[in-house]
């Protein structure tokens, strides 16, 4: 199973408009932050799910470099698992951890396992 939240029109938008991605990044992850402390787990998934699809966007604009755009790469991550598991969604927490992981071993470049925290999973 692979997830993706952003549709092909706003994926190429991203790639295209990296600084004005950032605002939509900010703007979506306050938004689903602020729903998963409310417990509202199905409803702040649309919104991390966002997040993350335009921050793993821009850490392949940026080639991996960006350390700061990696952190937040894993704590969309780590909400969204969280999210799943509160839901009992357990196939879309692994499909999620499945893309984190191959991501960051693409940023790693050694093609070993980065290890995750998890919250409460």
């Amino acid at each position: 199973m692979q997830i993706s939240y952003l549709c092909a029109k706003h994926n190429d938008w991203v790639y295209g408009h990296p600084q004005e991605a950032l605002h939509f990044l900010a703007r979506d992850e306050w938004q689903g932050t602020t729903l998963f402390c409310d417990g509202q787990f199905r409803e702040c998934i649309a919104y991390l799910g966002c997040a993350f699809d335009i921050a793993v966007i821009l850490l392949e604009v940026e080639e991996g470099q960006n350390q700061s755009m990696i952190e937040k790469v894993k704590s969309l991550s780590l909400l969204l698992c969280t999210a799943y598991e509160s839901l009992r969604l357990t196939e879309y927490r692994r499909a999620i951890e499945r893309r984190v992981q191959a991501v960051l071993q693409a940023v790693d470049g050694q093609g070993q396992p980065i290890a995750l925290q998890r919250y409460g999973a």
